[in-house]
């Protein structure tokens, strides 16, 4: 590709500096360096909880996704970034709902533990190597014990814990049914989404859904200790641009 074919391909991914997607990408750019900070501030700490290391690695992960995120669309990729909403926004909702019912991380762990069994079980078994499901590990068997001593045993459900699960679990929905699934279509190759056919919807969306999981993790990284001065601004703020409705966007 020359350097024509190139500024135009650019110049077809660009969105307009509209009032609502300047501020909200002036904020999010202002929010990954204060996550990063906190994260640092956190990181080697002894954790006190349970729940406390699952915050720590969730808000580390929608960092990443954020700063990724940020980055191009600074140079103008903005298909591209979208790919990493999701993994942002299915983080944000999981650590939303271990923070209203901290329990629930024994369920996000049992989820994943399901998951590491048949992805790794499977490939013992191919290969014919032994295999114990982490379920029955000696590890487990003490992390589950935590679990019963912090929350009650009453509370431990051994079930998968989705992405939905985690959005019921916290009111959210109706935010599950359009952000979620919206963004679902670009991660699974959908036809429509990677046509371009659902951008005039979404566009105006990416950068709002980065901006709620981002705020969401450094709230949860202040409330572990983590030092933020401008916390209670970015709050401000962050409210002012989701109460509003984002301006409408058409592709340059």
């Amino acid at each position: 590709m020359d350097e024509g074919e190139s500024a135009a391909q650019q110049n077809a991914d660009d969105l307009p500096p509209t009032h609502s997607e300047v501020v909200g990408m002036a904020l999010l750019s202002e929010l990954q360096p204060a996550i990063a900070t906190a994260i640092v501030c956190l990181r080697g700490k002894p954790q006190k909880r349970v729940e406390d290391l699952f915050y720590f690695y969730a808000c580390d992960h929608i960092n990443t996704a954020v700063d990724g995120f940020i980055i191009l669309r600074r140079d103008h990729r903005i298909d591209g970034a979208r790919l990493l909403v999701r993994p942002a926004l299915e983080t944000m909702l999981r650590l939303m709902a271990v923070c209203a019912k901290p329990h629930l991380v024994y369920r996000v762990l049992f989820d994943e533990a399901g998951e590491h069994d048949k992805w790794i079980g499977a490939v013992a078994k191919r290969h014919d190597e032994p295999y114990t499901p982490v379920i029955d590990r000696d590890e487990w068997r003490k992390f589950k014990a935590t679990c019963a001593s912090q929350f009650g045993a009453d509370k431990l459900m051994d079930a998968p814990f989705s992405a939905y699960d985690a959005a019921a679990a916290i009111g959210a929905e109706a935010y599950y049914d359009s952000r979620y699934r919206a963004y679902c279509q670009y991660t699974h190759g959908a036809l429509e989404a990677v046509s371009g056919n659902l951008d005039e919807p979404i566009d105006p969306e990416d950068s709002r859904v980065m901006l709620t999981s981002a705020m969401t993790a450094l709230d949860v990284l202040v409330d572990m200790g983590a030092d933020c001065p401008n916390i209670e601004s970015f709050r401000a703020r962050f409210l002012a641009i989701v109460k509003e409705a984002p301006d409408e966007l058409e592709r340059q």
